[in-house]
């Protein structure tokens, strides 16, 4: 996701979505990480569990 127009495409859609559940975008870059008005992105790596 480190193109801008590829940011865009996947976060623009959640923005839309007006409830309260929590949106998460897993990415395999570490460049765009944070929260973005509520929709957390995150590193897929982190989040898969580790044996």
């Amino acid at each position: 996701m480190t193109a801008e127009e590829t940011f865009a495409r996947e976060i623009v859609p959640l923005r839309n979505i007006r409830d309260n559940y929590e949106k998460i975008i897993m990415t395999l870059d570490k460049v765009t990480l944070g929260n973005y008005d509520g929709i957390r992105v995150i590193h897929l790596p982190d989040w898969l569990p580790t044996q």
